[in-house]
């Protein structure tokens, strides 16, 4: 059922593609030496009375052949491509502009409702600076509104390892089009995305831009921050539903922790670093300590369950340990002993 402001136009007016080669030598043919019946123009072309008819037939769908004017219907004439543009794309780009003008009328009519929004919400009397968004839909358009509209800085953390692509295929044109206005992107991913080839892909065209993407052993948790004035976090009972953070001083804050990990965190690259290597074996070392089970060790650093066991293996073959318990309390014992190192990316700037 279509909406108030009408059916989505087609994209494609014409119902067709990339014009023939056949149908290009017709209409220059045309062009060279005036009007001419189709048995003419097959012999002028060299091509049979069939292929020259498909040919006018493509051109007539395109606008750019019509009957000459003579009353003979078989003879031929080329159209200005100007005249065939203003016919076949007019339409459309009128019934583009009036929907375009009718959205932007429906954004100012919301827009001028949001002082009102936000100064109740400052006097407290109406709890607007978080807002709890339960569809997943309403959540992508959101972010998507949001993103659109951001114009300073975009701060995202991921954790859970290399992202499905459906949602690195969404998300690279929009951090793209962020990029090239000059909006600046940090990312941090888990160590264990940097063997993800779908990650791998989307980390090289969004740097190649601009984009700054690091990794760290754990993340604190799911976020992104756009312009650091809102922030959208997961529902931790509900994967379908966000929560929209618009209060300054919380999202002041959530900035600060990410600048912290972003300071602790090292530029994504297709492999392992000595850094982040080390990294990874501290915190799988302090999850055995705590008697954390694989499971729940494998979800925290984003990697499968036997990759994680695998680690773990030979943490405790290195170690010589007969528990996992033992292998944290001997690494922990390690890391106390060994000198201080030097301050890392001590410009935690972002």
């Amino acid at each position: 059922m279509a909406g108030p402001l009408g059916p989505p136009p087609d994209p494609d007016p014409a119902g067709a593609a990339d014009i023939g080669p056949a149908a290009v030598r017709l209409y220059t043919r045309l062009l060279e030496d005036g009007p001419a019946p189709t048995t003419a123009l097959a012999a002028a072309l060299g091509l049979s009375r069939e292929q020259t008819e498909r040919a006018a037939d493509e051109l007539v769908r395109q606008r750019l052949l019509a009957r000459d004017p003579d009353g003979t219907r078989d003879r031929w004439r080329a159209v200005s491509p100007y005249t065939a543009a203003a016919e076949l794309v007019g339409p459309e780009e009128n019934r583009l502009r009036r929907r375009l003008e009718a959205l932007e009328r429906t954004r100012a009519r919301l827009s001028a409702l949001i002082p009102l929004y936000e100064e109740t919400a400052r006097r407290g009397a109406d709890s607007g600076a978080v807002e709890v968004v339960e569809s997943r839909d309403r959540v992508m358009l959101l972010i998507s509104d949001t993103a659109a509209r951001c114009t300073e800085e975009v701060l995202t953390v991921q954790p859970g390892g290399g992202r499905p692509p459906g949602h690195l295929e969404r998300a690279l044109p929009r951090d793209l089009e962020m990029l090239g206005r000059g909006v600046r992107l940090h990312t941090l991913y888990q160590h264990t995305a940097r063997y993800s080839p779908g990650t791998q892909e989307y980390v090289r065209a969004v740097s190649a831009a601009g984009g700054e993407v690091r990794t760290l052993g754990e993340l604190f948790g799911k976020m992104v921050v756009f312009d650091r004035a809102t922030a959208f976090l997961p529902v931790w009972d509900d994967p379908e539903a966000a929560v929209v953070l618009r209060e300054p001083s919380a999202v002041a804050f959530l900035c600060s922790v990410f600048a912290s990990a972003w300071g602790l965190a090292e530029p994504f690259s297709a492999s392992y670093t000595a850094a982040a290597a080390s990294q990874l074996q501290d915190t799988i070392a302090a999850r055995l300590a705590d008697g954390a089970k694989d499971e729940l060790i494998a979800r925290r650093l984003g990697m499968s369950l036997r990759t994680c066991r695998r680690h773990i293996a030979e943490l405790m073959d290195e170690l010589g340990a007969e528990s996992r318990f033992q292998a944290g309390y001997l690494l922990a014992l390690r890391a106390s002993a060994a000198p201080p190192e030097g301050p890392h990316h001590a410009a935690a700037g972002l």
